[in-house]
């Protein structure tokens, strides 16, 4: 039995390809590099994966090296999306509301909620549905609002 002394490995190197915009460790990448790749400091490299972490996203710059950017602002498209899934989420965070008083309603029970703040929660609900038909929409949204009191009758 020969005792065998590991061999110390070469240190890896990072390139930076703005092609792809990936970043190419040596010591993990065995494939070819892409012809734009060049080789950056392991402070740059670290100062970049610190910038993203913070928010921040990756580019290349005119040099071809890493760079962190702002992000870009969402589309309107995204926007929207959001905006209608928080209007649905506020909806269905009220739905409780409305089957309680038809189901007290039903039952023939005193109902928890005055005829006239049923309506509230009902217009409520139909101003949130109406979200998107405002002007400025999905940029600028006059959010209704329900009077905090009604949704504190029994949750």
């Amino acid at each position: 039995m020969t005792d065998q002394i590991p061999q110390p490995m070469a240190p890896s190197e990072i390139y930076f390809a703005a092609s792809t915009g990936a970043f190419y460790d040596t010591s993990l990448w065995t494939g070819e590099l892409p012809v734009d790749a060049v080789l950056i400091e392991r402070e740059a490299y670290d100062a970049q994966l610190a910038a993203e972490a913070s928010g921040l996203h990756r580019s290349a710059a005119e040099d071809g090296r890493p760079a962190a950017v702002e992000p870009p602002p969402p589309s309107t498209e995204a926007l929207a999306a959001q905006a209608r899934l928080l209007r649905d989420r506020e909806i269905d965070g009220i739905q409780w509301l409305v089957e309680r008083h038809r189901g007290e309603q039903a039952l023939g029970l005193t109902r928890t909620l005055t005829d006239e703040d049923f309506l509230l929660v009902l217009r409520y609900a139909q101003d949130l549905r109406d979200v998107p038909e405002q002007d400025g929409f999905p940029e600028v949204i006059d959010w209704p609002q329900l009077p905090p009191e009604i949704l504190a009758t029994g949750a």
